[in-house]
């Protein structure tokens, strides 16, 4: 395929665009990669084909598309050079058709994990908010990379598990508690499976709970800690409440050289809690988008089945505490999937109520820990429903999902810290072409290959470490009134503050952490 306009001329009436920023033609979440790409989409009697100069993710798919007379444009590039062409002519019959169709929820897997398809078929991208959304003019602090790390080694200890949920696909936010992952279902090879589609999660807690979306961490712990007398959190004593997203970020941004590619532009909103415990929120410029063009949330749902009373969750998040070279950390991250177990750990109130389908139908149940859930506000309250099974942090797995192509160069880099900083056992990379898995490689954290990825990545946990102590240091330093971001831009990390007083946590909980 030739990249210049109008040198070869496909069938039908041919459109050509240097301009891609025209409204009126939609076609979303398209992703620059490195290959040739054909869009194509039918619209009443009409099929339309958009032929890209930019090389993209896969080679073939069609996907819903929206024209109106001549003009087109298709969101998601921010290449200056891109060029689009559109012509009219018919889809061939062996295509198929990839329609975004009927509210509900779904489970799959993605970086904001969860999938939940949609029936209006107009539906758009969400409009990013600003990053500076919020925030107060000026800088109060630029941080630096820490330099002088520590000699000792650092490592994560005392693992412990505090709690769990799944979310729920309804109006008002609710939450299954212990949930469970979706169960690894051991499936012969080879299987195709079809392209994903619907709404991807970026951040499932903000998007359901935007008000207060550390909130169901809380509440799931504290039912949890009902049902288990060996849980005993002291609060206090805790240094850092956050999603392992946080540590992510904060690991890019410390691992960036200047070299290449700036790391993305992120924020993460800081608040004080009692004497010393700092409050990690994420922060997203959207909390969900339309499903790429992977094969991720396919694969998923192919390869798992939903634990019993959890058929309609829509993500699991399980929370941990451990200690991260003398802090104390509370860690929130989701999780794909898990194998089943001999010895399943059932939440002991499971017999309480009906099925789910009961629940969800009228008898869900809210909250009666005497310390989280007394008298939310309707904004941050939760829904909880008694469900799903405790399960061990050995069985627990990441999976990931690779184009034949893509394999041998797997970024390890990028992926060891998500599995390290949650303490996920099990990492599966399944590996296919065009939708169609054939084989699934298999690693433990404790494999000797996992050992080596590790040294390699030593000194970045180091510079973690410290730039959390700084961290703690600032925020404590505001106080209680203080409300501190913290913004990545143009490779910079900046301290910022906020405009709004307003806390991330209802008063009752927040006491918690009060001597």
């Amino acid at each position: 395929m030739n990249d210049r306009p109008g040198t070869q001329e496909p069938p039908g009436s041919l459109y050509a665009f240097s301009d891609i920023t025209h409204r009126l033609c939609r076609v979303s979440c398209i992703r620059i990669c490195k290959i040739r790409f054909w869009v194509a989409a039918a619209k009443g009697d009409l099929a339309f084909c958009a032929v890209l100069s930019l090389e993209l993710r896969e080679t073939q798919y069609l996907y819903d598309i929206q024209v109106s007379g001549s003009w087109a444009c298709i969101q998601g590039f921010r290449s200056s050079d891109a060029t689009l062409f559109i012509y009219i002519s018919r889809i061939p019959s062996d295509y198929r058709m990839y329609q975004r169709r009927g509210r509900g929820s779904g489970n799959s897997r993605g970086r904001g994990r969860g999938i939940v398809t949609v029936s209006d078929p107009s539906i758009e991208q969400p409009v990013p908010r600003d990053i500076d959304e919020g925030l107060l003019p000026g800088v109060l602090r630029t941080l630096s990379r820490p330099r002088d790390v520590f000699n000792r080694e650092v490592s994560i200890t005392n693992l412990e598990y505090l709690g769990s949920y799944n979310w729920v696909d309804e109006a008002h936010p609710t939450i299954i508690v212990p949930g469970s992952p979706p169960i690894w279902k051991h499936r012969p090879l080879p299987y195709q499976v079809q392209a994903d589609r619907g709404i991807a999660f970026i951040d499932q807690n903000g998007y359901r709970l935007p008000s207060s979306c550390l909130l169901p961490l809380f509440k799931a712990v504290d039912v949890v800690a009902e049902d288990n007398a060996d849980v005993d959190i002291d609060w206090p004593s805790v240094d850092f409440v956050t999603d392992r997203n946080g540590l992510r970020k904060l690991m890019r941004w410390l691992d960036d050289t200047g070299d290449g590619d700036r790391p993305r532009e992120f924020r993460i909103d800081l608040q004080l809690g009692g004497k010393g415990t700092v409050l990690m929120s994420r922060w997203q410029e959207k909390t969900w988008e339309p499903a790429g063009f992977s094969f991720g949330f396919s694969f998923e749902k192919a390869s798992t089945k939903a634990a019993a009373r959890c058929e309609r969750s829509t993500g699991h998040h399980r929370i941990v505490q451990y200690d991260f070279d003398g802090l104390k950390m509370v860690v929130r991250f989701e999780v794909d999937a898990c194998i089943e177990t001999l010895a399943p750990h059932p939440s002991s109130r499971t017999g309480d109520v009906d099925d789910l389908a009961s629940q969800l139908s009228g008898l869900s149940v809210s909250s009666t820990s005497s310390r989280a859930a007394a008298n939310t506000s309707s904004t941050s309250d939760v829904d909880i429903l008694r469900g799903g099974r405790q399960v061990p942090q050995s069985s627990i797995i990441e999976l990931t999902t690779r184009s034949e192509r893509n394999a041998a160069t797997f970024d390890w880099k990028e992926q060891y810290p998500q599995l390290y900083l949650s303490q996920t056992i099990h990492h599966f990379l399944a590996i296919h072409q065009r939708g169609y898995f054939t084989r699934i490689e298999k690693r433990k954290l404790s494999d000797n290959q996992m050992n080596d990825i590790h040294a390699r990545a030593e000194e970045s946990f180091k510079k973690l470490r410290a730039l959390l102590g700084t961290i703690q240091d600032l925020v404590i330093g505001h106080g209680q009134r203080g409300r501190l971001s913290l913004l990545c831009q143009n490779g910079e990390l900046q301290v910022r503050e906020r405009e709004s007083q307003d806390s991330f946590l209802p008063d009752e909980v927040m006491k918690r952490f009060d001597f």
